[in-house]
Order: structure tokens, then C-alpha cells, then sequence
């Protein structure tokens, strides 16, 4: 019988290959590791594995002690393996839907956009990326983006051409496969 941490190996490792099997799958992980961008992609990947609508996860004592928060009675934690030790072991994490409030409980604030910061996050995109924000905040948080998957493709093409195996790529040449990875971006 496999421990613990063998399943949760194992879940990992089926779950990168199908979020790199479709371009839904993948698109799927995305909407998820944008709200998650403070973790790592491995545990990006365990948590959309295991909980694909989670927007805010923290570790138990995190939601108890800083936050002043509880973790509700029979809510299941998200394995996370942890490689950090000599010996890789499983943490857990809960999304804030497993929270709920105390009296002194410190508001959770999930980031938003709001229409009254657009002007200074267009001047903030400009400034860094160099695009204009003329046509609208959207279409510039588009090319700035589109701008950095081009970055990231010059950067990394070989490691991605190389693992392309079973993946939405696969059976593509250099040249398509660089348009179906930026097309998965926007």
C-alpha cells in the first residue's frame, strides 16, 4: 500500500501531464495559478489538482494566528509536498472558503482591480513594459503580457521544445509550437 506522500507523488505527477495534455487543461491551471501567484508552480499544480477554485491558501496556524481566523470542522486540507527537509514530507494549506470568522478576525483582502487605481497601474505598465495605455487598460495589460510570454519563450524555448512529449505541443514544429504557447497566454 502507498504512504501518504507516494499518492500525493503520484497525483502530481498525473496532474502535470493533463494540464499540459489540452490547451483548456492548461488554460484551466492558469485562471487558477494567477489567483495562487505567491506559490510556487509545483504547488500551484497540487493545489488546482486538488482544489481548483481555491483563491487564498494558508497553513492552519497562519489563519488561526495571524489572522484570527478558524479553520471549520471537517474541512480537508490541500497536501502540499514539501521538498525543503532531507526527507520530503506533506504540509497542508486552506483555501479561505474553509475559514470562517471571530470576532477580532483581521479582514482578508483579495486583490481586485478597481477603476480608481487604472490610471496609476497604466502608468505603472508603461513605465515597465513600455506600452501604451491609449486604446485601454485591457489591450495594454494584454501586450504587456504578451510581451513578457515572447521574453519567456526566447528565455526558456529549449527547456519547452525539450518536455514537450504528451503535451498540447507535441507533433508541433519550433515555429507553431511558439504560436500555440503564445495563443495559451492571452
Amino acid at each position: 500500500m502507498p504512504s501518504k506522500y507516494q499518492e500525493y507523488r503520484q497525483m502530481a505527477d498525473t496532474a502535470e501531464r493533463q494540464l499540459t495534455s489540452s490547451y483548456k487543461s492548461w488554460t484551466q491551471f492558469l485562471r487558477t495559478a494567477a489567483r495562487l501567484y505567491k506559490y510556487p508552480y509545483n504547488e500551484q499544480v497540487m493545489i488546482h489538482a486538488q482544489r481548483p477554485d481555491a483563491t487564498a491558501c494558508a497553513e492552519y496556524d497562519f489563519w488561526n494566528k495571524k489572522m484570527g481566523r478558524f479553520v471549520r470542522r471537517g474541512s480537508t486540507g490541500i497536501a502540499l509536498i514539501d521538498t525543503s527537509g532531507q526527507k520530503p514530507q506533506l504540509r497542508y494549506v486552506f483555501d479561505v472558503a474553509d475559514t470562517g470568522e471571530r470576532e477580532h478576525s483581521r479582514p482578508v483582502h483579495l486583490w481586485q482591480f478597481r477603476a480608481e487605481h487604472e490610471d496609476a497601474i497604466a502608468a505603472t505598465l508603461e513605465r515597465s513594459y513600455g506600452v501604451s495605455g491609449s486604446n485601454g487598460i485591457v489591450e495594454q495589460m494584454e501586450s504587456a503580457a504578451a510581451q513578457l510570454v515572447k521574453e519567456y519563450w526566447v528565455d526558456n524555448k529549449r527547456d519547452i521544445l525539450y518536455n514537450i512529449d504528451d503535451s498540447y505541443l507535441d507533433g508541433y514544429d519550433e515555429f507553431n509550437a511558439e504560436v500555440q504557447f503564445r495563443n495559451a497566454a492571452k
